[in-house]
């Protein structure tokens, strides 16, 4: 974005930094953070593919992607996290 100081994108806004409302900076380190890798990362992870149209065999897909062992046990954990087995 431009602007006349030409400081855009540079800082965060005294505004911003004085609101007691605003996020606590570990979280907006870790969003910095969490944007340097994703924008790092590149070519060199797979992207998963995560809509799946209804009837599809998801399973199957996941299993003949990228990393099949990584991404199921994460489809597994985050899908199942909130069942127990009582």
């Amino acid at each position: 974005m431009n602007d006349d100081d030409d400081i855009a994108g540079t800082h965060l806004d005294k505004t911003f930094v004085e609101d007691p409302k605003r996020p606590v900076d570990q979280v907006l380190r870790w969003h910095f953070r969490q944007a340097v890798l994703a924008n790092v990362r590149g070519e060199g992870e797979p992207l998963f593919e995560c809509d799946f149209p209804p009837g599809s065999d998801i399973v199957g897909e996941i299993m003949s992607g990228p990393k099949a062992g990584e991404r199921m046990e994460f489809e597994l954990f985050t899908r199942l996290a909130g069942y127990s087995c009582n």
